[in-house]
């Protein structure tokens, strides 16, 4: 079973939408010029790009991330481009991916950059809503972190990726409980003392289970889990999750992002982190609008997020996509087309 049906990102009828709107999978959305200017790989290309945003004079960029790490950006992008004002709308997924319909069916495109996740850039792509791009910090990103059609050219671009693991309170569990495997969180041991996220992050769990063990023996496990194990389902977020744990009131649980746990350990919290057999991880993907009103400004902020910003991320205790990891991962829907999300949602 996809992880897409235990966790559908959009309301019923948004994909068709989107690509009524757009005219079709079929219609050209973007200008041959705009295609051009996003696709252009030429020595010149950082000056051709700067006198073209000199002349736009701001950005617009829609986003999912959230706190003081969208202002610590803007000033650090500002920074380098003073004459460039972005302006940012924060939103979740489903409504980013709202309004962004909306803004097709009325004919006008507000942003330039659009930063969310696989399946979202997916819809937004097959509505043609989306231009391929070209930035020389693509080649600091491995191959499923930048879909699109090659020859230097993107779709995508993951700025950030969250990791999903097994996260645990060192005073609640000792070492001899602690997992090593999802199999392991079948251990007598841990009866009682495992907590579930029930929002996205603990669907994309489930996903992450039957990824690593196959449909059939992933099923057999999650139902062998909840009649032995007991765990117990809490109606919050993964940072929810973190803070029950963090205060004593949860022992441990396989939905916690290790951003959390390393945010918790700088003020000494007694909790620790681990992958398992595979951490699932959650891709922040930005992507050039096909119609963006400030392509030449658009470009630079991605190649900017990619370089400059990653540090930025990295300071703001995010693991940038240029970033390489120790363990293995599994990303939800990374390379789900849009035909097979509408399917997963009517199903």
């Amino acid at each position: 079973m996809p992880a897409m049906r235990w966790a559908p990102l959009f309301a019923a009828g948004l994909i068709a939408s989107l690509l009524a709107a757009c005219g079709g999978a079929a219609a050209s959305s973007s200008s041959a010029s705009g295609a051009q200017l996003a696709a252009y790989q030429g020595g010149d290309r950082q000056a051709k790009l700067e006198a073209g945003a000199r002349a736009e004079g701001a950005i617009t960029w829609y986003t999912t991330l959230a706190g003081n790490v969208i202002d610590t950006l803007k000033a650090g992008f500002q920074k380098k481009y003073p004459y460039l004002k972005i302006e940012v709308l924060r939103a979740d997924e489903t409504s980013l991916a709202t309004r962004a319909a909306q803004e097709a069916q009325a004919g006008k495109q507000t942003f330039d950059v659009i930063e969310c996740a696989p399946v979202t850039t997916g819809v937004l792509q097959a509505a043609n809503m989306l231009v391929p791009f070209y930035s020389p910090e693509l080649a600091k990103l491995s191959n499923d972190l930048k879909p699109g059609p090659g020859n230097g050219l993107a779709e995508a671009a993951t700025a950030r990726i969250a990791y999903a693991g097994f996260g645990w309170n060192t005073t609640l569990l000792p070492d001899s409980a602690v997992p090593k495997t999802q199999a392991d969180l079948l251990n007598p041991a841990l009866k009682g003392k495992l907590g579930l996220a029930g929002s996205s992050t603990g669907s994309n769990w489930i996903g992450g289970v039957l990824h690593v063990m196959g449909d059939d023996a992933g099923k057999k496990f999650l139902t062998q889990l909840a009649s032995q194990q007991q765990p117990k389902v809490y109606q919050v977020s993964g940072q929810g999750l973190m803070d029950l744990i963090v205060k004593g009131e949860v022992p441990a649980a396989p939905t916690i992002f290790l951003a959390h746990v390393q945010a918790a350990q700088m003020h000494n919290a007694p909790v620790k982190w681990a992958a398992l057999d595979t951490a699932v991880a959650n891709l922040g993907q930005d992507s050039l609008a096909a119609k963006a009103p400030h392509p030449n400004a658009g470009l630079l902020f991605i190649d900017w997020l990619l370089s400059d910003g990653a540090t930025i991320l990295k300071q703001q205790g995010f693991f940038p996509g240029t970033d390489k990891v120790s363990f293995p991962y599994w990303a939800p829907d990374a390379k789900v087309a849009a035909s097979q999300a509408e399917q997963n949602l009517n199903s």
